[in-house]
């Protein structure tokens, strides 16, 4: 029997503390995620300005560059963007069609933040229906989204005759916004920069976070925490089966 209990032990504790190791090289392989996705942005935003002229592009080895563009806004097609959050306020981003100049293809840029009893129905947010005229923006190339591969994310409703338009949206899904829009829109947005008044509004989204985050902290807590567990359980085990020698 004190054979068979010590077996139990260290089954015990070999798979606590191996449990707890994973975890920390868990945190490991985030780590290196985040600094790889930080050298990326780093990269892509010391890279030259890309000029958008309307031709198509492919943007997926583009995203986070920094672009500008010139055109008028469609503010008759714009949508929003619900779920969207400032300084811990809830609102929405306002997601405007840019007409480009000299092209007849057109591309949504995401101009910010406002909040949410100004953002419902149309009529309400007419007041942020600026500027009017030829402008220029400048902000950084973001790709298309669609709903992640998770059961509880939410869904945008498919567009159907008896909803031929959708005014809000969870993602920015090119696909499914270009289709009630009656003109070529490009395949990727552009996240607007933002501006030097920062009660301006819509407000932009703040400069992007490339911190390392708490991964490290959480890689150290964890092969802490293993060691700890092994050599308390050992400790016990010990006292366990002297205790039952007795």
């Amino acid at each position: 029997m004190p054979t068979l209990r010590k077996v139990l032990w260290f089954v015990f504790i070999v798979t606590g503390a191996s449990a707890m190791i994973t975890l920390g090289f868990w945190q490991w392989g985030r780590l290196q995620e985040r600094k790889d996705f930080n050298a990326k942005v780093i990269a892509q935003t010391n890279a030259p300005p890309l000029a958008i002229n309307g031709e198509a592009i492919e943007a997926a080895p583009l995203e986070y560059r920094r672009a500008t563009v010139s055109g008028v806004y469609d503010f008759s097609q714009e949508v929003v963007l619900r779920n969207r959050t400032y300084n811990g306020v809830a609102g929405v981003h306002l997601l405007t069609p840019l007409k480009i100049e000299n092209s007849s293809n057109a591309i949504l840029i995401d101009r910010g933040w406002i909040s949410y009893p100004d953002s419902f129905p149309f009529e309400k947010r007419s007041k942020y229906a600026q500027p009017t005229g030829s402008v220029a923006v400048s902000g950084l190339i973001r790709l298309t989204q669609t709903r992640p591969d998770a059961p509880l994310a939410p869904a945008d409703p498919p567009l159907s005759t008896e909803l031929p338009r959708l005014d809000t949206w969870f993602y920015t899904d090119m696909a499914m916004i270009q289709k009630q829009i009656p003109y070529p829109i490009l395949s990727f947005y552009i996240e607007r920069f933002p501006a030097t008044d920062p009660n301006e509004l819509p407000a932009p989204n703040p400069e992007l976070e490339l911190s390392e985050g708490s991964h490290w902290s959480y890689v150290i807590q964890w092969f802490s925490f293993a060691i700890i567990f092994a050599v308390g359980s050992l400790a016990l085990m010990r006292q366990d089966l002297k205790r039952r020698r007795a």
